[in-house]
């Protein structure tokens, strides 16, 4: 199984994962034409993209699902809750002509020769949802926009190959930076943001021997630093230590990052 993130960040997100030439996108925040770019500038051109898997309805995870759904004629998987937020979100046409499928938090699902589970996430979304995904010899796990981590998430985690995790700011970047206090609080709360620390306690709490690959996204551009997220975690596993055994990548909102296969002997 392999994945990449395509785009990472408030400015729009997507991650494609898939297995033998098939995949899906999680989440399409990016304008279609934009998204093509990327995978082609990944290597990611000839995969063939089944469906799109919605976290949640905000819009730089939602903005381009109704386009590519509807000129590559897949599927958006989305909860009954998100879907309905989706189109208050976007307009009530946004979805039109899109085949909806809806699946429950806490439920797992099949597409693209891929297994999903979905578990209830804790952000200020209708019906966020972290993912399990895997090809039945890997997994990848996929946490953002997380406020905490709930014990479902965690767990969903454990024993994952793969991890692509939220690490969104530094806690004195954000308290000493430009951003009203009312939103401060906002990603600060449980219904907000992991820092840098969080996803680092989150790493050393799953961490465990098959660990190959960890990929830190949704850095804020304004409260956050690649080397600040990146010297974050990579401390955790220095100091358990795993530096030499677990490739660490950050994920950039401006161009897509390397593709990990997890399928692949040896560190990335």
């Amino acid at each position: 199984m392999e994945f990449c993130a395509l785009a990472s960040g408030s400015r729009g997100n997507a991650v494609y994962v898939g297995a033998g030439g098939r995949g899906v996108l999680v989440d399409a925040g990016l304008p279609g034409r934009e998204i093509e770019r990327r995978l082609a500038a990944a290597g990611l051109e000839d995969r063939r993209i089944e469906a799109v898997v919605v976290t949640h309805e905000h819009r730089d995870h939602l903005a381009g699902v109704g386009v590519w759904c509807r000129r590559f004629r897949v599927p958006a998987w989305m909860t009954p809750a998100c879907r309905e937020a989706a189109e208050a979100v976007l307009g009530p046409g946004a979805l039109r002509g899109v085949e909806v499928r809806e699946f429950a938090p806490g439920e797992s699902f099949e597409v693209a020769g891929l297994e999903v589970l979905a578990v209830p996430g804790c952000h200020d979304a209708a019906d966020p949802v972290a993912l399990r995904v895997s090809d039945g010899a890997s997994a990848l796990g996929l946490a953002t926009d997380l406020g905490f981590v709930p014990q479902a998430v965690r767990h969903a985690l454990e024993g994952c190959d793969g991890l692509y995790l939220e690490s969104n700011h530094d806690e004195e970047r954000l308290f000493n930076g430009p951003y009203p206090w009312f939103l401060k609080q906002r990603i600060r709360s449980r219904h907000g943001h992991l820092s840098n620390g969080d996803c680092a306690r989150l790493v050393d709490e799953v961490l465990h021997p098959g660990l190959r690959a960890v990929v830190l996204g949704h850095l804020s551009e304004t409260n956050n630093e690649p080397h600040l997220a990146y010297g974050c975690t990579r401390e955790v596993l220095a100091t358990r230590g795993a530096r030499d055994d677990v490739l660490l990548l950050v994920a950039r909102q401006d161009r897509p990052g390397r593709v990990v296969d997890l399928g692949r002997r040896g560190r990335g």
